[in-house]
């Protein structure tokens, strides 16, 4: 593991974080930052906010690469809620979006304000 250039382990707890015979793999590298991954596997397909790159990218087991949505009003989180729809927490729209079909522009406010 400490030989694999894609750890940077910096602080030694994390090693009993990880299975030593779990090959770690970069799926792409053409991303600034990148944060959110969530799996489709009834879409077989990964999800991810590329945050400065202002853009949602998805991969498929062939290894295919596309952009899912851009601009992505800055989406740093990503998650599935039980109806398997694409929940997004944008940072630059403060606020919560559900996409409502897996297609990069039909997508609704969820939440767009909170008290407290």
């Amino acid at each position: 593991m400490a030989d694999n250039p894609l750890y940077d382990i910096r602080d030694e707890r994390f090693g009993a974080l990880v299975i030593g015979s779990a090959a770690l793999e970069e799926l792409y590298s053409g991303c600034r930052w990148t944060e959110g991954p969530v799996w489709f596997s009834d879409l077989n397909c990964l999800l991810w906010s590329d945050i400065p790159n202002e853009r949602i990218m998805r991969w498929t087991p062939d290894g295919t690469v596309s952009v899912f949505r851009s601009p992505s009003n800055y989406v740093n989180g990503n998650t599935r809620d039980r109806q398997g729809r694409l929940v997004s927490c944008e940072h630059g729209g403060r606020r919560v979006t559900r996409t409502e079909r897996m297609a990069p522009s039909p997508f609704s406010p969820t939440a767009t304000r909170a008290s407290g």
